[in-house]
């Protein structure tokens, strides 16, 4: 459907500079970069492309 993604930044205490660095929190941004994706969030997008993804999002859900 042509609709831009990429996956989630990788959260900085997986982040290869910060490896020996002590961090706080568990393990749910580590959980959300392995299973998230992010999608188009442009301030130029219109309602229509919007609408666009959602329902591309929601197709895909219901699948």
């Amino acid at each position: 459907d042509n609709i831009e993604s990429r996956p989630v930044w990788k959260p900085m205490h997986l982040q290869p500079f910060f490896a020996d660095c002590d961090y706080i929190g568990g393990d749910v941004s580590k959980m959300l970069f392995e299973n998230g994706v992010c999608l188009p969030s442009d301030t130029k997008m219109t309602d229509e492309d919007l609408d666009r993804v959602c329902a591309v999002v929601k197709s895909l859900w219901e699948k």
